[in-house]
């Protein structure tokens, strides 16, 4: 009975579409090809003509890109853009040609705090609906499976009973998950006996993770088909709890609000690469300080050129995240071998060197320790907020100390601080990172800009 209403389901949404004109089939045979072929003539044809009219469209219709409307239609002349330049800005993006027509608003406000919003067309929904169809299939997911979806369930993606019925879709919001919430969590996982795939911030699966560790738990009875980990990074000890636990991988995901899935973590291989999104996005890896190409193989940030949204272009938009690009020796594919995070969410060492914020997790080897938060203060003087079972003693607080001195560097300052948590931001999830130094330093660089220029920039590049 389960299969087959599994079965109805999708068989009910592909019609649907088909009736509809087969929109999002039509997208998702062409990110099926692409992203299977992405080096073929076809493949790199389809994206050029993706990229040419999307480029033509901004400078005839956008006005922040109206004075580039008598150049060459290359996308490096076009300027990099970012949360801040757009929030400022907001009409100034959209196209005139969209602004009598339906589009969709997303709301998101990261870890900053700031709302950032951002208008889709109706295309730009269902290409996004065709990217995630072909990404959760690839981890394991069908259209009309069970699908228990964890995140923060704010009034702009909450769900109502029937919607949730139809979509067979099971939800629980990140900021309710009690020790009561967990338990009913698991008995159903435990009861349910449908092919259910998890869809939930890693910090969410932690938080299961933890709580079955606790009350000595065994490994959950249900079928379980797919686990994707979103929002935040996936570290190597979450895996393997869940592989514990599930008794399948964690497959992770690189995705926002206001584009879409950027990339996802190749399933079932030795490989920890990430699948980049070459079907819907122009994916580009600048320095850290200057917008210029880095070479493979080193950090930089990551700029996105968004193929689809008509109604407000996203081109060249500076996501804010830093990320490893290399090509992959077996297929040629270029992919992210790493993707770190936020700018924000890197350290420097005391030579002001970026490393990577992975480092944090080595802490866990440090028995007790239930939640942690890492905080760079100065380019010398970081603190590390624990919240654990028991307070480690003096040794191994000397060894803690001693371990991520060798990270920062021998002459930095590390303060423990004990806490009773580390409360959840207002997106739902769980910073771990916090670089106020760099923060500091991009104010006061910021503001010393404002007083040499005296006046605020022209708004066309």
């Amino acid at each position: 009975m389960i299969r087959t209403l599994e079965k109805l389901r999708k068989g009910a949404f592909w019609t649907l579409d088909w009736l509809k004109g087969a929109r999002v089939w039509k997208h998702y045979r062409e990110i099926t090809y692409i992203q299977g072929n992405p080096l073929s003539q076809r493949a790199t044809a389809i994206r050029q003509e993706h990229l040419s009219k999307i480029l033509d469209h901004a400078v005839r219709t956008v006005p922040f890109y109206s004075a580039l409307a008598a150049r060459k239609m290359d996308l490096a002349k076009f300027p990099i853009v970012d949360k801040q330049l757009i929030r400022e800005n907001f009409e100034a993006f959209r196209s005139d040609s969209y602004k009598d027509k339906h589009t969709h608003q997303v709301l998101t406000s990261g870890s900053t705090g700031k709302p950032f919003k951002i208008l889709q067309d109706k295309a730009k929904r269902d290409r996004n609906t065709a990217d995630t169809l072909f990404f959760a299939k690839r981890a394991g997911y069908n259209v009309g499976a069970r699908l228990y979806y964890l995140r923060l369930w704010d009034k702009q993606y909450q769900k109502g009973k029937i919607k949730s019925f139809v979509q067979n879709m099971v939800t629980y919001s990140v900021d309710e998950l009690n020790d009561s919430n967990l338990a009913k969590l698991v008995s159903e996982l435990n009861k349910d006996r449908s092919c259910i795939n998890i869809l939930a911030y890693t910090s969410a699966l932690q938080t299961i993770c933890d709580y079955l560790e606790k009350n000595n738990a065994e490994p959950l009875k249900g079928r379980f088909c797919s686990i994707i980990a979103v929002a935040e990074a996936l570290g190597n000890d979450v895996r393997e709890q869940i592989g514990k636990y599930f008794g399948v991988e964690a497959i992770s995901r690189y995705s926002n609000s206001e584009n879409g899935i950027l990339a996802q973590r190749f399933p079932k291989t030795e490989s920890t690469s990430f699948e980049i999104n070459w079907a819907s996005y122009h994916v580009e890896l600048l320095d850290l300080n200057e917008d210029k190409p880095v070479e493979l193989g080193k950090p930089g940030r990551i700029v996105v050129t968004d193929l689809f949204n008509y109604s407000m272009p996203m081109l060249r938009y500076d996501t804010g995240d830093v990320g490893i690009m290399e090509k992959d020796v077996i297929s040629g594919h270029l992919t992210f071998t790493k993707i770190e995070g936020r700018k924000m969410d890197m350290f420097t060492n005391t030579k002001g060197e970026y490393i990577s914020s992975h480092i944090i997790h080595h802490i866990l080897q440090f028995r007790g320790i239930e939640q942690f938060q890492f905080i760079q203060e100065d380019f010398d003087e970081y603190v590390i907020k624990l919240k654990a079972s028991k307070k480690l003693d003096e040794e191994d607080e000397g060894a803690l100390v001693r371990q991520y001195q060798g990270y920062f560097g021998p002459e930095a300052h590390i303060s423990l601080i004990y806490v009773e948590d580390i409360p959840l931001l207002p997106s739902g999830k769980r910073k771990l990172v916090w670089n106020n130094a760099i923060l500091k330093q991009k104010k006061l660089t910021e503001r010393k800009s404002e007083e040499l220029s005296g006046s605020i920039p022209e708004l066309n590049p």
